[in-house]
């Protein structure tokens, strides 16, 4: 599955703000097999790109204080540390987190008494590491700018954007104490993989890991997997691994689920495209999307790039757009104001809750239709 011209998304414009990188991308999925992995296909010039937005004033951290409907991400994943340092963790004194955002995480262990300090490029993570006290390294991981081990590394959603997972890790258990800690967040994307659906295929995104893939790559850095559990709010895994001595991985063989996962999102993209371009060339329809970081995959491949809205509950994105589509997101009050007559749910996460809200409180709207119907 490939399409041609997705947005590079990695920030939400203001209207006139110019772009530091093109508008549009290539992606294609691709696969590790001795992993069990399903990645994007790399691409130097993508990887590139992304070297550049990483370090640009806006970057695409999710936990910072500006951003609301990120707290209760951050307050579940916060729980888990928690529980986790209370199940393994009585010996940690000294944390690491690599790709700090607001440093909203590390600001409350920091409180807590650790001694802590971050490894992040962008400029927001300098910013609110100096407002909170907190020592925020201006780099990428792994650095010669801080070499000493510490008892725990955490990272939240950092491990689908790094090209060498393995490797990444790897260089963690470098620097962990003897029995130290990895604590892990990343996109569960066990759904999509199941459902064969492309709406998770963004280039910020390199890997794809459900819990198979992600065992097998934190075994194969080294590490001794101590639990993966699914999030308790959202779509996320956490993952919490323990640096004990040298162990050999057996790398997995067959392809049998990049094969079914292929043949689902070649299906689904035809078929969902067909769907949303009967729907939007027909001019008694007016049309909108909600949740429409997800709805770029399936626009994209019918090359359709305007004729809609969108729609989303996220504060700080409205009235903002993604570089290459011109339409500035909207809120749940304009949908109410001014429905469409049919609107697309893009999220497998929150669909069914979106759907029942809208129904309940606009119901001139003709036909509400979520992702998990389409793709079913």
């Amino acid at each position: 599955m490939k399409i041609e011209n997705l947005p590079f998304y990695w920030r939400l414009k203001e209207e006139g703000s110019p772009n530091i990188v093109p508008n549009h991308l290539p992606f294609e999925f691709d696969f590790v097999e001795d992993l069990q992995l399903i990645i994007q296909k790399r691409n130097s010039q993508t990887l590139n790109y992304l070297k550049e937005i990483y370090r640009a004033e806006y970057n695409i951290g999710y936990l910072q204080d500006t951003n609301e409907i990120a707290k209760p991400y951050g307050n579940d994943f916060m729980e888990f540390i928690e529980k986790t340092l209370g199940n393994w963790g009585k010996h940690i004194s000294s944390i690491l987190e690599v790709g700090c955002g607001g440093c909203t995480i590390l600001n409350e262990l920091n409180q807590k008494g650790y001694k802590t300090i971050g490894i992040d490029p962008s400029p927001i993570a300098q910013r609110d590491g100096s407002t909170k006290g907190i020592k925020i390294i201006s780099d990428f991981f792994p650095t010669n700018k801080f070499t000493n081990k510490v008892d725990l590394i955490f990272h939240s959603d950092v491990l689908e954007h790094v090209s060498d997972s393995v490797n990444f890790l790897a260089n963690q258990k470098q620097q962990l104490t003897p029995d130290g800690l990895v604590i892990i967040s990343i996109p569960d994307a066990s759904e999509g993989i199941e459902n064969g659906d492309s709406s998770m295929a963004m280039h910020q995104h390199l890997n794809y890991f459900d819990v198979n893939s992600l065992k097998n790559t934190v075994e194969a850095a080294g590490l001794k997997v101590l639990t993966i559990e699914a999030a308790n709010y959202g779509g996320s895994l956490y993952c919490c691994a323990q640096n004990v001595s040298d162990r050999e991985y057996e790398p997995k063989q067959g392809r049998s689920k990049f094969n079914l996962f292929s043949q689902k999102t070649e299906r689904n993209l035809r078929a969902i495209g067909e769907e949303l371009n009967r729907t939007l060339v027909d001019k008694s329809k007016s049309v909108g999307f909600y949740v429409p970081l997800r709805t770029l995959p399936y626009i994209s491949s019918i090359k359709v790039y305007e004729g809609f809205r969108f729609f989303d509950d996220t504060n700080h994105w409205h009235k903002r757009a993604f570089d290459g589509i011109d339409i500035y997101i909207e809120n749940f009050d304009e949908l109410k104001a001014k429905p469409v007559t049919d609107l697309f749910i893009m999220s497998l996460t929150f669909g069914d809750l979106i759907k029942n809200k809208i129904k309940n409180q606009i119901p001139e709207i003709e036909r509400i239709t979520t992702l998990h119907e389409m793709l079913n």
